[in-house]
């Protein structure tokens, strides 16, 4: 029996209003929280409500579907005050038992890059939201992006995770496929889940493609891959927001979505699992990954946010302030630092030479080019360490 992974990710940052270095020392706030909210309205129409409808209506009509979400807390800062009724459907479908929580950081950061204690405060913050919120304490963790290496497999074993989350990327395999659970060289206990990128990706990228050789795409054709595919699980990670705001309405994707689970049930080697129920099991071998592979861009590797020069210097930059930051007990310094380590903001300051990766950036983006995105954030930034530093009683 191969068991059908669904795990869909919801996350919106906190986006940078117009800082000016005119701005700095004028106490406005960084970020425009009016355009956050009126975003996250937006979004809500086209997808989170739809969505989340649909998945509660295939829930009631069948005892064996089941999928897994991760859910950022900046995402549910915003739905708070935007539209709380989309965390009253989001504790609707956890209540029903057959949602999986998968933890990750709490602002969607590179918080996976720095020094102790940031990487753990920032999981355990997340942790804690998800108790307060679900009830829950999710056993599996997801860094931001599916970063995954050898040393973050040792940090989730060691903060009791019993798995991890991974782009089921070729390097790491070596000719092994994502469909069967692994677990790390340097993490015996913690077991694997990869991502099966290329059937995502059918959903979440090439689902609406017209030029694509197999579209359009069915809940039927896609089922008989499933079927076609052996292992233990299939890894359908994906952003929620595929259904109904990258994918819109009318592509017919929440048609797909709603059909998935009656053509799933017509082959019988097909299960529904959770995450955590896909974990469940032994590994089929161990894998090594020394450095960090992602599921962002061609490239899979950190290259989406610390790519090129604007994004090193941002980071450098953060980095430091954030060492002053620590020496304050002022939590509005805290929460600005840490919502500035949304990896986001780094994304949108992308400069390369792959078209199809640079189109997705700047889908993204609310800026017109990296280099607007770069002096924005630094303006921020800037006023952000004259506030830390005043804060400390150093001079400026």
């Amino acid at each position: 029996m191969t068991q059908v992974v669904l795990e869909l990710h919801l996350h919106q940052p906190w986006r940078l209003g117009r800082f000016r270095y005119l701005d700095l020392g004028s106490g406005r706030s960084y970020f425009d929280h009016a355009r956050n909210l009126e975003i996250f309205r937006t979004v809500a129409d086209r997808s989170y409500r739809p969505t989340l409808d649909r998945l509660l209506g295939l829930l009631d009509e069948s005892d064996e579907f089941r999928f897994s979400l991760s859910v950022t807390g900046t995402f549910l800062e915003q739905a708070r005050d935007a539209a709380p009724d989309v965390v009253e459907r989001l504790r609707a479908l956890v209540g029903t038992g057959r949602v999986g929580l998968v933890a990750e950081t709490y602002y969607h950061s590179l918080a996976f890059l720095l020094p102790p204690p940031e990487l753990r405060e920032e999981v355990e913050l997340h942790r804690e939201l998800l108790r307060q919120t679900f009830h829950r304490d999710p056993r599996t963790l997801r860094m931001t992006e599916l970063a995954y290496s050898d040393s973050l497999a040792r940090f989730a074993e060691a903060r009791g995770f019993r798995a991890m989350l991974a782009e089921g990327w070729p390097a790491i395999l070596h000719g092994n496929s994502p469909t069967y659970r692994y677990c790390a060289v340097t993490a015996p206990t913690l077991t694997l889940l990869m991502r099966h990128f290329p059937l995502s990706d059918d959903i979440a990228f090439r689902f609406s493609a017209r030029d694509w050789s197999e579209y359009p795409l069915t809940s039927e054709k896609f089922a008989q891959w499933l079927a076609s595919t052996p292992g233990d699980f299939i890894g359908l990670f994906m952003d929620f927001e595929t259904f109904g705001e990258h994918q819109p309405a009318e592509s017919g994707i929440l048609e797909f979505l709603t059909h998935l689970p009656d053509a799933v049930r017509t082959h019988p080697g097909l299960s529904w699992a959770t995450v955590d129920e896909a974990a469940q099991g032994p590994p089929r071998d161990t894998v090594a990954s020394p450095t960090v592979v992602t599921w962002a861009d061609e490239q899979r590797d950190l290259g989406a946010w610390l790519g090129n020069d604007l994004q090193k210097s941002a980071f450098e930059a953060a980095q430091k302030v954030g060492r002053l930051v620590r020496l304050t007990e002022d939590p509005d310094l805290w929460t600005d630092w840490r919502r500035l380590l949304t990896s986001d903001h780094f994304y949108y300051m992308y400069v390369g030479n792959n078209a199809s990766d640079r189109r997705v950036h700047q889908y993204f983006s609310n800026y017109p080019n990296p280099f607007d995105a770069y002096a924005n954030y630094m303006n921020a930034l800037t006023d952000l360490r004259r506030r830390a530093l005043a804060a400390t009683g150093a001079p400026a």
